[in-house]
């Protein structure tokens, strides 16, 4: 706009009206922005399973709309070398083309308790380095092999071996419980037998919160029980009597979790989301919900 084309009286209306109009439109883009920053800015993942009957027919799609909702990172799951036929460095850049990060992978390993064979070790070893060039930060054994006391004792074992070699690789090597961990095994408690015979060094848990309450673990207790072990959370929700619903819906005490996160040393939370119906609209109801505190933001 030339202003010295206009009349004095015009040049004021026409400075009036272009003012105001880009100040409106400058404070909608500034919302809009502020808005896309803070979804950005904070450190809620999704465990991809939650998205499995979807995403294998629109993988960029699907992401997308993950991204859309505000999440900052995903975890992919049944790795076996790759992942829905991409090797975690292309999932990585799919990831980034949204602009989420890779956090890690659940590994789909054929892991035995009598099986220590090198092939076994090899698979390890091949998932750290690729988890490494992709940018993520963790391996996950996401099943339970063991039946018996002395299975589990052999489990332990390997699970710190497989620790060490994650540890040499640059990721770190996890545990993420179901609901059976919580039952009696020949006198012990499963999982609370492999916490304390795994080395804090080499191995993390992480603890799925709906699972947990499922299972009849307390949540608070372990915690407090086993401090800086379970170094993430997996965000999901039960409700006893009903079944798994959308985060914040059910009896994991989130409000009280989230009070001792940070001295707890929380370092991951990813949302995993099992509930039937419109998957995307559950994503975004948990995401919406883990906002509001404080730790997940940046």
């Amino acid at each position: 706009m030339n202003r010295r084309d206009f009349l004095s009286k015009s040049i004021v209306a026409a400075a009036a009206s272009y003012y105001g109009v880009n100040s409106l439109t400058a404070a909608t883009n500034s919302t809009s922005l502020t808005t896309t920053a803070a979804k950005a800015k904070n450190r809620i993942g999704i465990q991809l399973y939650s998205v499995n009957k979807i995403l294998p027919a629109d993988f960029t799609g699907t992401l997308k709309k993950l991204a859309d909702i505000g999440y900052a990172n995903a975890e992919a799951y049944g790795y076996d070398g790759a992942f829905i036929g991409k090797s975690l460095k292309e999932t990585a850049t799919a990831l980034k083309d949204v602009g989420m990060k890779l956090s890690g992978t659940h590994c789909g390993s054929g892991l035995l308790p009598t099986d220590t064979s090198t092939k076994e070790w090899d698979y390890w070893r091949k998932g750290a380095d690729e988890m490494k060039a992709a940018g993520g930060r963790h391996l996950v054994q996401s099943w339970l092999p063991a039946k018996t006391l002395d299975e589990l004792k052999r489990l332990a074992e390997q699970f710190n071996k497989i620790g060490e070699i994650c540890k040499k690789g640059g990721v770190k090597f996890g545990y993420h419980n179901h609901n059976a961990e919580f039952k009696d095994m020949d006198g012990e408690i499963i999982l609370d037998f492999l916490v304390k015979n795994t080395d804090p060094k080499l191995v993390f848990f992480q603890m799925d919160l709906g699972h947990t309450v499922n299972g009849g673990g307390n949540i608070l207790e372990y915690m407090s029980k086993y401090p800086h072990r379970f170094l993430s959370w997996h965000a999901s929700d039960f409700k006893r009597g009903q079944g798994y619903c959308e985060v914040g819906k059910g009896d994991v005490p989130y409000t009280e979790l989230f009070k001792i996160a940070k001295s707890y040393g929380l370092e991951d939370l990813t949302v995993e989301q099992e509930t039937e119906g419109d998957i995307i609209a559950s994503c975004k109801w948990d995401f919406d919900y883990l906002i509001n505190f404080d730790w997940t933001k940046k």
